[in-house]
């Protein structure tokens, strides 16, 4: 009895009560392996898709294979006896690599063709397959790789793996399930690049070009010439104070590192969620400060800002702060240095070879140009906006993942 209870999941759909059977792989379909794809056959643009592991983050690939970089016409395939996948559908994965790229599978419906560093299980009759695509999400394939200095797979090491699978109904109704939610995600993260894009397109047109002094893109009512003057002329400067990682605890005071600039925080930074005990000389933001990182792996990376929305924060090492006069509104002057001609002119004074840094000094030389103040605030409000929409499907997204997550633990073994 124990077996048997065992053998079923701790959720099911109404109606569903028989004991999972337990299979291999190799039992339900079989491996096939790709082949070599010099270098000079590559680039064409109608065929049959020629799926390389990078086709796996194509925009549209979340899923199932739908784009792909490169196709091989009916010459190639008869020149290179090139022979097509033609069983399908199958799922895809990395053959050799990393563990992230190892468990990274996506479902193809047509026929195809695979390099070699790529796998793809061909699924028989047996299956209903969005099943067994869900399924194949379930297993952690890192797990039967072959070690090495790259883990990578033998055929034989996927074939051998066993899985435990419903009746034929049961399946479809969980197949149907999870490709639903898949679709939901998708919708989601489609929107979501959608806004990335947009606002993209709008910090260009929104903030003038080099030797210009007129944006493309105004807001009604604004037709002044942008005024331009040296940084240093309108804000004061001073720097952050000696924390580093090491110096995170699980509680105490709120800090901001540098390199979660680059990784964590938005145009404007309202929570943070690293703390350290804090120290003498420490420096505390009152709130409306723009920061910028005084060094950086490259010059570009370093271009970039964000406002201090609250007071209270400790600022650690490596960060200049910029205090900027009435004349400059915070977020205004965070987004022109991120996006504007300042973030070139930036990249340029920055200095290094493997680290790069960025003085105070580097910083009061930008040649800053700026509208009348309520035309910066109106920018500023824009994008501040757009960003908490952009955060918002972010967020969105991020919650359906964590329940697929949930519940591909609880509906299957």
């Amino acid at each position: 009895m124990s077996e048997k209870k065992q053998m079923v999941p701790k959720l099911r759909f109404p109606g569903f009560t028989d004991v999972w059977e337990q299979r291999k792989l190799g039992e339900m379909g079989k491996i096939q392996s790709g082949i070599g794809f010099p270098d000079a056959e590559q680039g064409g643009t109608e065929g049959v898709p020629f799926y390389k592991v990078s086709d796996m983050n194509k925009p549209g690939n979340e899923h199932e294979m739908i784009n792909a970089n490169n196709y091989v016409n009916y010459e190639q395939l008869s020149r290179k006896k090139w022979k097509t996948i033609e069983t399908v559908p199958a799922v895809i994965f990395a053959k050799v690599g990393a563990a992230i790229m190892l468990n990274r599978k996506r479902l193809v419906t047509s026929p195809f063709l695979i390099d070699n560093n790529t796998m793809a299980y061909v699924f028989d009759g047996s299956w209903d397959i969005d099943f067994g695509k869900t399924l194949f999400e379930t297993i952690n394939l890192p797990r039967y790789a072959q070690v090495g200095a790259l883990p990578s797979y033998n055929g034989s090491d996927i074939e051998s793996i066993e899985v435990t699978l419903p009746n034929k109904g049961e399946q479809v109704k969980l197949g149907a399930f999870f490709k639903s939610l898949d679709k939901t995600i998708t919708i989601h993260q489609r929107r979501l690049e959608h806004l990335k894009k947009l606002k993209s397109g709008l910090l260009q047109k929104m903030f003038p070009k080099k030797e210009e002094k007129i944006p493309e893109l105004r807001f009604p009512g604004f037709t002044e010439v942008w005024e331009q003057r040296k940084l240093g002329e309108v804000a004061e400067f001073s720097k952050g104070n000696g924390y580093t990682k090491k110096d995170l605890t699980e509680n105490g005071s709120p800090i901001i590192l540098y390199g979660r600039l680059y990784t964590k925080y938005k145009t404007v930074i309202n929570d943070v969620d690293t703390f350290v005990v804090p120290k003498d000389r420490s420096v505390t933001s009152k709130g409306n400060e723009v920061i910028v990182p005084a060094s950086g792996e490259t010059s570009e990376d370093i271009s970039r800002a964000s406002v201090v929305g609250k007071s209270g924060f400790i600022l650690g090492g490596d960060l200049n702060v910029i205090k900027p006069s009435i004349l400059i509104d915070s977020l205004f002057l965070a987004l022109t240095i991120s996006n504007g001609s300042q973030q070139k002119e930036m990249a340029r004074r920055a200095q290094g070879k493997s680290v790069v840094h960025l003085h105070s000094s580097d910083l009061q030389q930008i040649n800053l140009l700026y509208p009348k103040l309520k035309e910066q605030q109106q920018i500023g409000t824009f994008f501040k906006q757009l960003d908490n929409t952009i955060t918002l499907h972010q967020r969105k997204i991020d919650h359906l993942k964590l329940q697929k997550k949930a519940l591909l633990q609880q509906m299957f073994i």
